[in-house]
């Protein structure tokens, strides 16, 4: 017997742990690195990997290249 995959559901619980960062910091806990936007440094993309480094930067051929460190 094969379940069914709510989407609606997934989509709500996605966005509200998205939202109060439980996603992000679930993910980081998994090992994860993750990449977005800086609202402070718009011209660059912020990486914060598992550890709890974060830092500004660039994607140079596939590769994020870091341009200043913010912790």
């Amino acid at each position: 017997m094969t379940s069914q995959l709510d989407v609606l559901t997934l989509s709500k619980t996605v966005a509200r742990d998205s939202q109060s960062g439980k996603l992000s910091c679930d993910l980081l806990t998994q090992g994860q690195t993750l990449y977005g936007k800086n609202v402070e440094f718009q011209d660059y993309l912020e990486r914060m990997t598992p550890n709890g480094k974060k830092s500004l930067g660039h994607l140079r051929n596939g590769e994020f290249q870091q341009v200043v460190s913010l912790l």
